[in-house]
C-alpha cells in the first residue's frame, strides 16, 4: 500500500448547499455535519453576504470537548485571512462585510476522540 499524501484524519461529513427564503429575501446557506476526528478540519463556503450585517456562522457539537470555529475572508487576489475564531461547544456569530470579500467557515478538531458537529454559514443572520 502507498502512504496517503495528506494527513487530514478521518472525517465523516455531509455537505449541504441550499437556498432558503425569509421575508422574500434570498438567503444562501452552506452546511456540513457529521463526525470529525482529531487533527481534521471541515470547511464550508465561500459565501457572499446578502445584507449589510454580514454572514453568520452557527455551529455546535454534542460532544464533551470544545472545538475551534473559524471564519475566513477570501478573494482571488490574496490568501484567506482569519477574521473570527473561538473555541467552544457552540458558536453563533455575525461577521461584518469587508469590501467585496467572500467568506468561508471552518471547524477544527485538534484533540481527543471523534465527535459529531454541525456547521452552518448563512449569507445573513437568521434569528
Amino acid at each position: 500500500m502507498h502512504p496517503m499524501p495528506l494527513r487530514l484524519g478521518l472525517v465523516s461529513v455531509f455537505l449541504i448547499a441550499g437556498v432558503a427564503s425569509a421575508h422574500a429575501q434570498s438567503i444562501d446557506q452552506k452546511r456540513a455535519f457529521g463526525t470529525i476526528t482529531r487533527g481534521s478540519t471541515v470547511c464550508v463556503g465561500p459565501l457572499s453576504p446578502s445584507d449589510s450585517h454580514g454572514v453568520q456562522i452557527f455551529g455546535f457539537t454534542n460532544g464533551a470537548q470544545a472545538m475551534t470555529w473559524q471564519v475566513f475572508r477570501v478573494n482571488s487576489q490574496s490568501a484567506p485571512a482569519l477574521v473570527f475564531q473561538t473555541t467552544a461547544r457552540f458558536v453563533d456569530k455575525v461577521v461584518t462585510p469587508q469590501s467585496n470579500f467572500l467568506f468561508h467557515a471552518c471547524v477544527v478538531k485538534r484533540a481527543n476522540a471523534a465527535q459529531d458537529f454541525d456547521l452552518t454559514l448563512n449569507s445573513q443572520r437568521l434569528e
